[in-house]
């Protein structure tokens, strides 16, 4: 390194000249680097869909969710498996641990999943396997109107797609919502009855009239010439007029108008949307990866002027989300922080080391951003909100090794020393400390990059970035800030400012630390023992909080099953709910279902006519009565609470980690009765409670349906084979598709189904022997009764699963709750039934204990560090005392600012430990050399402190100020860590000039004993 050093100080104007170039291509490369809102995530999870039209819940559970199940089991790294099975329709999700290849592990399962297709159950519909559960849209445009009918919308929509589908960057859009038109044939069972045809004579009749069969062609003298027929139905009135029957009576043909309601409809049981109340369809686009969607947006933008130009004015054109503004606002804002921590940190130099000084290590910033900039862009790495935070976080440590390198100068300057001389001579000298403390920076954000779950790959490139902006500064430190030195500065010696009021009082601190020196440390661990019992009890924990996104939305499950009417009415009342609160601006409702996924961790709603969500905008500003998110989300849910009758209404913040209630008990392992007598006394617990909020018993849910007795040996006897009896009771009671008719390039499907609405409408069904094509009352042959059967059926791990679940008010902690109900449970009577802990329990584990091993690991490498530089087994330690103190720091102003303890609190906890050693590095240092060249080592303490306080007050105070922006910065995520940061380095800091000293002073003492310290 030293002749690096001579050489760049040598050829100072070639330095400086590179330094530029390096600089615009740093700030060329931030141009174009792709900007997003959250950094690109694989997804861990797997969400397979089975449509087995007709079965009931537990025939679905038997005949093709267990098999899933067990083909997702058979991969490796398998965390979990959820499913869900209700009638027609099997949902199983499973997820992965981040420890496996997730793509190698879907294409294992697709092939499993491609054996066990021969496997299902006749009549099942292939499966539908999404693997991109990450996934979001990027728009959402709804289209609304008082006065077009749904028809119409979906044209209007196709519109939107085709203008949307053309444009770069734009990688697929998808009309949602949509209501396909048909012709629905109603068949009314006591006309049929009267003529002794059934349903499937219907059924037929419409498929005959209405097939295509190439009929061939004729050769002539000119060659051969096609015979075309065309098809019988190309309009409703053909289908009315279709003849279904001789009428025995009259001789006259019966038309299938005399016997069935025909017309055009919407199928009733599908999934559709509203728009503030009124019928909508919505167009939703998703971006390419890796691309800038701030400029993929304004292309976007400028189609969606055009188009609301050109469409009429009675339909009513909104967006429901436009990523591209909020990723525009979201990194606007950022940058701005980054820009006003630069112009602190700036700030702080000039008034802590003159103008000369300042100048030379201020290029540091500039210089290494530029670098890491074109380090982001070789890593493809986004502009985002993560990757910002980790710039911003840097600002203050990247001009630490500057000033160090710059202080070391100016005291050989100031020693008589030639400018170009005591540069090379300061920037040698410092090279390996200055090293020593970027590798321990360095190892203690490294370990942080292989956090598990998906927030680990989630916060991935923060410390990347960290990381490179380091190696970056420390490169500028060595050989532009001698550089530049070699000629700007001159000699200076300060009288009186700032740090040296703040030196003495330092100075005078140390002194009695001491005189006193015993007393001086059992004073200081009293303090640590007293910021753990601060944080044990006065603390609370969230690790992952709300995102800072002014939307809510509302969960709807609807207690009357299989009513999507009533669901209906249901959205209704949770959407006038939400309108008498003056926050709220905008609602987008689904009925039958979710809404498209407008986040990456919103909540998955089963496809169902028993449930719904609302999607509401709501603006704080617009009234006074909320402070936080947190406070408005707690009205919500106790106005649903108080007002919402016939279901369940759950209002939700969006969540970087994966949704869920707070508080969750699995109940697993057993029969129904003994899960719901282990589940109960809990649920009754968590609502007695008053912290508890929003209080579940996810249970199965029943439901009546008519259980059919057949009398096989009758049913054989009249020529009956399972297969007609199932297909015709089917058709009556499901429908089923007969065929296709187009007219005007537009197809419907024309769809036959029954009007039986009871039991005796059933029974009275006439079925159609496929063997002796007669006509047999259902009653003749089997018994129809009512039954409660299960709606569905929730598994977890493969077993069936009751969850208790609860949020927690926003003024409470959820950790001492958790532990009193799991002191309740231990109480219960569990032995027969498994008990497993979600919500913030299960995060706790996951996250913190890899937050922990990471933090034990990044105190190894540093040990390692330290003891190759030092040669000491004890001096390593001496520095490392700052890292537990720091936590008094951190726990402080977690207390006095009410903060949460966090995820990034954990993370910036974890990062300090590499931070915090630095000044010690460069103090002891001081303090062996201040030994060699003679000095007693209470002497060596006094002087190293005092020489070294500037460097090491001015590289904190930077530090600080750069993470200033962020505190106010209002982000959830990220202004926690910020606040930890802070308060762990002004107490670090003071550890640093005061306990470290003196700590080295005590154990001193030994050495004179002949004990050894030293290799």
């Amino acid at each position: 390194m030293s002749r690096l050093i001579a050489l760049a100080v040598k050829e100072r104007k070639v330095t400086i000249l590179l330094s530029v170039l390096v600089i615009l291509y740093g700030f060329y490369a931030y141009y174009y680097l792709p900007r997003q809102e959250n950094p690109d995530t694989s997804s861990p999870a797997v969400q397979i869909i089975t449509v087995y039209p007709g079965a009931s819940a537990k025939t679905v559970e038997e005949q093709v969710t267990k098999k899933v199940e067990d083909e997702i089991a058979a991969l490796d790294g398998v965390e979990t498996i959820r499913s869900y099975s209700q009638d027609n329709v099997s949902i199983v999700i499973g997820m992965l641990t981040h420890t496996v290849d997730y793509d190698e592990q879907w294409d294992k399962l697709r092939v499993g999943l491609e054996r066990l297709s021969p496997e299902m159950p006749d009549g099942a519909m292939p499966f539908d396997v999404d693997t991109d559960m990450t996934y979001s849209a990027g728009v959402i445009i709804s289209l609304s109107s008082d006065t077009y009918d749904q028809s119409r919308l979906s044209q209007f929509a196709k519109e939107v797609k085709d203008e949307l589908s053309g444009l770069d960057g734009v990688k697929r859009v998808e009309i949602e919502g949509e209501q396909i038109q048909r012709i629905e044939v109603t068949v009314n069972e006591a006309s049929i009855y009267k003529l002794g045809i059934s349903i499937e004579d219907i059924y037929n009749v419409i498929r005959a009239q209405n097939v295509v069969i190439p009929p061939g062609s004729i050769n002539t003298p000119a060659g051969k010439i096609n015979v075309a027929v065309p098809k019988s139905i190309s309009s409703i009135g053909d289908v009315e007029n279709l003849i279904v029957s001789i009428s025995a009576e009259t001789g006259a043909a019966v038309r299938l108008k005399d016997v069935a309601k025909v017309e055009f409809s919407y199928d009733e049981g599908s999934l559709y949307y509203l728009k503030d109340s009124r019928n909508a369809v919505l167009v939703t686009a998703q971006f390419d990866d890796d691309e800038n969607v701030v400029l993929i947006g304004k292309e976007v933008r400028a189609s969606i002027d055009r188009l609301k130009v050109k469409f009429p004015e009675g339909l009513i054109f909104e967006e429901v989300l436009f990523q591209p503004e909020d990723v525009a606002n979201s990194v606007n804002d950022f940058i701005m922080n980054l820009l006003q921590g630069v112009l602190f940190v700036v700030l702080v130099i000039f008034i802590g080391m003159g103008f000369r000084n300042a100048i030379v290590v201020s290029v540091a910033i500039p210089l290494s951003l530029a670098m890491t900039f074109a380090t982001m862009q070789f890593l493809s790495v986004d502009v985002q909100q993560v990757s910002i935070s980790a710039l911003i976080i840097s600002l203050g440590i990247l001009v630490d090794n500057a000033i160090v390198i710059s202080d070391a100068i100016q005291v050989h300057i100031n020693d008589g020393m030639n400018k170009v001389k005591a540069s090379y001579l300061g920037a040698k000298e410092q090279s390996i400390p200055v090293l020593t403390s970027t590798l321990t920076t360095v190892a203690a954000f490294m370990p942080l990059m292989s956090l598990p779950g998906e927030a680990g790959e989630f916060i991935e490139s923060l410390p990347l970035v960290v990381i490179v902006t380091l190696v970056a500064s420390y490169v500028v430190a060595m050989l532009v800030t001698p550089s530049l030195a070699s000629m700007a500065l001159k000699e200076r010696h300060v009288k009186h400012d700032i740090l040296s009021v703040v030196s003495k009082f330092y100075t005078n601190l140390l002194e009695n630390n001491l005189k006193r020196p015993l007393f001086s440390l059992f004073l200081v661990m009293l303090v640590l023992i007293g910021a753990i019992y601060t944080f044990i009890t006065s603390v609370d924990m969230r690790l992952f909080p709300y995102v800072d996104k002014d939307i809510v939305y509302v969960n709807i499950s609807n207690e009357i099953i299989g009513d999507i009417e009533s669901t209906k009415e249901l959205v209704l009342l949770a959407e006038s709910i939400l309108r008498d609160q003056p926050e709220i601006t905008t609602l987008t409702s689904a009925v039958g279902g979710g809404l498209p996924r407008f986040y990456m961790t919103a909540d998955f709603i089963m496809p169902s006519e028993n449930n719904g969500q609302i999607l509401a905008a709501f603006d704080l500003s617009k009234d006074t009565r909320f402070e936080t998110r947190a406070d408005f989300l707690y009205h919500l849910q106790s106005e649903f609470d108080r007002r919402f009758v016939g279901g369940y209404g759950t209002a939700n913040l969006l969540e970087i980690n994966m949704p869920g209630s707070t508080i969750e008990v699995r109940i697993s392992g057993a029969s129904d009765e003994e899960l719901k007598a282990v589940a109960g006394p809990i649920y009754d617990y968590l609502l007695d409670r008053t912290e508890t909020m929003n209080v579940q018993l996810r249970e199965p849910g029943y439901r009546y349906s008519y259980l059919l007795d057949v009398d096989d040996d009758k049913a054989m006897q009249f020529g009956l084979s399972k297969y007609d009896i199932q297909f015709q009771i089917n058709l009556a009671l499901n429908g089923s598709k007969a065929t296709v008719f187009t007219k005007d390039d537009q197809s419907y499907d024309i769809f036959v189904s029954s009007d039986v609405k009871s039991i005796e409408d059933i029974s009275n069904l006439r079925i159609k022997s496929s063997w002796t094509g007669n006509k047999i009352l259902l009653k003749q042959f089997a018994d129809v009764d009512m039954k409660l059967e299960l709606d569905t059926i929730k598994r977890y791990n493969r077993e069936t699963v009751i969850t208790v679940a609860s949020d927690v008010r926003p003024q409470y902690g959820s950790t001492d709750i958790q532990m009193e109900l799991q002191s309740f449970i231990e109480q219960l009577d569990t032995d027969h039934v498994k008990i497993s802990y979600g919500g913030d329990t299960e995060t706790m584990v996951k996250y913190l204990s890899g937050l922990a091993i990471a933090a034990l690991f990044a105190l190894v490498i540093i040990y390692v560090i330290l003891l190759i530089q030092f040669n000491s087994l004890i001096q390593p330690f001496i520095i490392m005392s700052t890292v537990p103190l720091a936590l008094i720091g951190i726990v402080f102003a977690l207390f006095v600012t009410g903060t949460n303890f966090t995820f990034t609190v954990g993370l910036g906890a974890a990062s300090l430990i590499g931070i915090v050693v630095n000044n010690g590095i460069l103090l002891i240092e001081y303090i062996n050399r201040a030994r060699e060249s003679g000095l007693m080592t209470i002497e060596a303490c006094r002087d190293s402190v005092s020489r070294r306080m500037r460097p090491i007050l001015l590289s904190t105070v930077t530090t600080i100020f750069g993470l200033v922006p962020l505190v106010f910065a209002d982000s959830s995520f990220f202004s926690p860590m910020a606040i930890a940061l802070i308060g762990g380095l002004i107490v670090a800091t003071i550890m640093t000039l005061t306990v470290v000293p003196t700590i080295y002073y005590v154990l001193s003492k030994f050495e004179k004993e002949k004990v050894e310290i030293e290799f």
